[in-house]
């Protein structure tokens, strides 16, 4: 079984699924930041090198909360950026709606169930690397440029 039974999950006043449970935890390192990402569902653990001191996560890190939505279908589209502050939104169609603080250093992803692993490993671990990237820019400029295409192949 990859993805955990997150079809069950009902609470009227998480209607956004934000508080989903997210058990599968790991750390990498992605460049020099630290990323410990919690996700639902195993596909969505990125084939990254798994950091190995997991104690400290210290000044440099970042947290990215995967969540695999079972209610959300179709295939990625362009990306469109909304930012405000040290708040980003993408959006990719239906098929994933990412939010990133830069000052909490959190990125928070709800997937639909058709991204496949290779769409997923290949276009958006990438994009979400970048956009770890970019929260070491004060501005947060340091991904907003990228503009390739999703792959759903």
């Amino acid at each position: 079984m990859q993805q955990l039974d997150s079809t069950n999950y009902v609470d009227p006043l998480d209607v956004l699924r934000r508080f989903i449970p997210t058990p599968l935890k790991a750390v990498y390192r992605i460049g020099s930041v630290r990323v410990m990402v919690q996700t639902n569902d195993f596909t969505l653990l990125p084939a990254l090198p798994s950091e190995k001191d997991t104690d400290d996560l210290g000044q440099a890190s970042l947290e990215w909360k995967l969540v695999r939505d079972p209610d959300a279908r179709g295939l990625l589209e362009t990306p469109t950026f909304l930012s405000a502050g040290t708040l980003t939104v993408v959006e990719m169609g239906n098929a994933c709606l990412l939010g990133l603080d830069r000052e909490r250093r959190e990125l928070l992803g709800f997937l639909g169930t058709d991204v496949d692993p290779r769409t997923y490993q290949e276009f958006l671990v990438p994009f979400f690397c970048r956009m770890t990237d970019g929260t070491l820019y004060e501005d947060g400029e340091g991904f907003s440029g990228w503009n390739d295409e999703p792959s759903n192949a």
